[in-house]
């Protein structure tokens, strides 16, 4: 019955994470993933680097180098689960897919990054649980994606710092304080349901091991009376248990058969009362689950209901968060109402207890949404939540206040801005996220290619993706006609010459070859396609090869280009290209290093040039001339940038090296928050790198005095041939 999700085509859970596939992309092995596939990463001046902020955004390299990493946006992003301080409402707690934990002191006004939990980039965190005795003391249930992580976290600071107090390396989907006793723990996991009676001290196992209905739990609840009686929901049905865990019965009568319980809630009044929530629907028991009746009023394809929350002061009042949209009732469930859009995924709900009309709701994408007129409206409240899951970014080189970023969502994944982060649009409709490869920011508007080859640009008048770029061949001279010859082979009288025969040329056509790189300059603009480089001299209009060499015309990789335009290098094949007067003229010369593979060029200030690859990190001050290869251990590199000799290298595992000397010697980050995935540096104006992260948005980093060129690989050197005196290839 729950095997798919017909509002989302969704695989079922016991394959998949316990929330929409777009989300998966927080783990960073998804993103690692996707980001081997992307080679291109938007426009030179554009790029991003995506980071995990594994605490403040600060850094520090060592104390006197420290940089400053300040929030971009776009705000928002996955809420996995929120929890308010029973004595204080105004403080909330919001924890989300890769391990970070929010707060807020005004009742989710502004959020502020306190901690993280774990030490991978996909902890998912399931729950955060406030122990009532002692706000101080929380709790946190988590579990990950590939890393091997996951089990019960206690933090006694706040939630400032955590540490693991048992089930490590569980996948803990659930945990539950005992109201009578706060001491005692009861978590769930994909292995069994365990408890602790010591606050985390110890745990034991209460349901038998290997059991082949007693696994994969998604739910706990303790009865407000007596903490010996459990409930817990599995991904097939609910159980039962009243003596603290030696016997345990199901309780699925009136329930669909197959329905995973993802939440169970009891009235703490009326203990009898039991709400559970399923992918098959809703239901209600008034016998502590001897019995369920299954609410109606919520269409079919909308009941994947992943919890439920009852209002405190009107009892008949409940809210369903569902995988589309919230849903309210005021009669108990004798009729339903969806409150918010259908596109919206609530994977929290946070009633005030004093005024009840308040709800505050953790989403997929939107972040926290807040109504105070009990759901009939709601507003964005992200201010200093940013956890876009984002996968690709493009910025305006001449005007850097524009940028667009690419979502990992399926629906509206593409948002631009026009004032630096300020404010955020979504872009119209015609490209699918699915079949972008990179995007880029020309000077004349958003650009994409895609997977299947070609260009789509975005049509600011009509809000519209639309196909773009033909490319227009070489003509062929056609071949001179035989002379004709008179009798016995002498030639015939002259007749009026005939007109000179025109140059073939074949029809322009939408350029079918991928695109693997896009810059611009301001007499062409270039790209490095699987055929070869190619230009365009009317602003992306058409295309033709970019010189008539062979080596032009062989796949192309990366490229870069000098801020006058007239420099570019490109990486062909086994040799690096370069023309100096905007590609009327080429050279080429081969690169001894062409069998490390995945080659990509990066221009950090005039002439330093680096190339990375998956066999070390490569560097010119020269302009191409002579390279050099990084003293260094790390091999798999990923991307470069920075701002005279203060320079940042990002490895394709994850982590980051810097080197404030030219790249004369490098050092590891390291901080916590250098230890994320950087696939792309971009550097801009002045001292300062844009960075967007997988989950924390666009980021700016301040080089605090240490961008100064002291003769490293500042741009000193002249911009002249790096292929002198080469014999050029043919």
């Amino acid at each position: 019955m729950c095997g798919t999700y017909p509002e989302s085509g969704l695989s079922d859970r016991r394959q998949s994470a316990p929330f929409p596939l777009n989300s998966l992309l927080v783990g960073a092995s998804a993103l690692w993933e996707n980001a081997m596939r992307m080679k291109g990463y938007g426009s030179r001046l554009g790029k991003a680097i995506w980071i995990s902020a594994l605490g403040a955004l600060a850094l520090a390299v060592q104390p006197a180098s420290a940089q400053t990493w300040r929030p971009v946006g776009p705000t928002g992003g996955d809420v996995r689960t929120l929890e308010a301080d029973p004595h204080d409402a105004k403080r909330l707690y919001l924890g989300t897919g890769d391990g970070h934990v929010f707060t807020s002191s005004d009742e989710g006004a502004h959020w502020q990054l306190l901690s993280r939990i774990g030490t991978g980039q996909d902890d998912i965190i399931t729950h955060i649980v406030v122990d009532p005795r002692e706000s101080k003391r929380l709790y946190a249930s988590t579990w990950t994606l590939a890393s091997g992580g996951g089990g019960v976290y206690r933090s006694d600071d706040a939630g400032r710092s955590w540490h693991v107090i048992g089930l490590a390396k569980e996948t803990v989907r659930a945990i539950a304080l005992a109201p009578t006793n706060p001491d005692i723990i009861v978590a769930g996991s994909l292995t069994g349901v365990y408890r602790s009676l010591d606050s985390g001290a110890s745990w034991a196992r209460i349901t038998p091991a290997n059991h082949e209905d007693l696994r994969n739990f998604d739910s706990v609840a303790i009865d407000p009376r007596d903490s010996n009686v459990i409930y817990a929901g599995t991904y097939h049905l609910p159980w039962k248990t009243e003596n603290g865990g030696k016997d345990w019965f199901p309780i699925p009568k009136g329930m669909i058969d197959d329905s995973d319980v993802m939440s169970i809630v009891i009235d703490p009044k009326n203990p009898d009362s039991v709400h559970a929530t399923a992918c098959s629907g809703i239901y209600h028991s008034v016998n502590g689950a001897a019995n369920w009746s299954k609410y109606k009023g919520i269409p079919f394809v909308f009941r994947r209901t992943q919890l439920i929350r009852q209002d405190p002061k009107h009892p008949n009042t409940l809210y369903a968060g569902t995988t589309t949209g919230l849903w309210k009732t005021t009669d108990e469930g004798g009729v339903w109402k969806r409150v918010t859009p259908g596109d919206w995924v609530i994977n929290a709900i946070v009633i005030d207890p004093e005024r009840t009309d308040r709800l505050i709701l953790g989403t997929d994408r939107h972040g926290v949404q807040i109504s105070d007129d009990g759901a009939a409206k709601f507003r964005a409240s992200n201010s200093g939540f940013i956890h876009q899951h984002i996968l690709d970014v493009a910025v305006d080189r001449d005007r850097p206040d524009r940028a667009l970023v690419v979502l990992t969502y399926d629906v509206q994944p593409f948002l631009a801005t026009r004032d630096s982060g300020a404010t955020w649009s979504e872009l119209g409709p015609g490209l699918k996220r699915t079949d972008t490869r990179h995007v880029y920011a020309a000077p004349t508007g958003w650009w994409a290619s895609l997977s299947s080859g070609g260009w789509m640009k975005y049509d600011e008048t009509s809000g519209k993706w639309t196909r773009a770029g033909l490319f227009v061949a070489d003509a062929v001279a056609p071949s001179a006609a035989p002379a004709q010859r008179g009798k016995k082979g002498a030639a015939a009288p002259a007749k009026r010459p005939a007109a000179a025969p025109k140059a073939k040329t074949s029809a322009a056509q939408l350029v079918a070859w991928q695109v693997n790189d896009m810059v611009f300059g301001r007499e062409g603009w270039f790209a490095a396609t699987s055929g070869g480089v190619i230009v365009s001299r009317d602003r992306g209009a058409s295309w033709r090869f970019a010189g008539s060499a062979s080596f032009v015309k062989q796949p192309a990789q990366s490229l870069e280009i000098s801020a006058d335009g007239a420099h570019v290098w490109a990486i062909s094949q086994r040799s690096l290209l370069y023309t100096s007067d905007g590609g009327a003229n080429w050279e080429a010369r081969d690169i001894p290093f062409s069998g490390a593979g995945n080659l990509r060029l990066h221009r950090v200030d005039g002439a330093a040039l680096f190339i990375t690859s998956n066999l070390g990190l490569y560097a010119s001050r020269d302009a191409g001339r002579t390279w050099k290869r990084a003293e260094v251990n790390e091999l798999q590199f990923q991307d470069v940038a920075g701002s005279g000799n203060a320079i940042l290298a990002s490895l394709q595992k994850r982590g980051l090296l810097v080197s404030y000397d030219g790249a004369k010697s490098w050092q590891r980050m390291r901080d916590p928050l250098a230890e994320g995935f950087f696939p792309v540096l971009s550097a801009q104006r002045s001292s300062s790198l844009l960075a967007v992260s997988a989950t924390e948005g666009m980021l700016s980093l301040d080089l605090e005095g240490r961008s100064a060129d002291a003769g490293g690989t500042g741009g000193s050197a002249a911009l002249s041939s790096p292929l002198a005196n080469q014999k050029p290839q043919q």
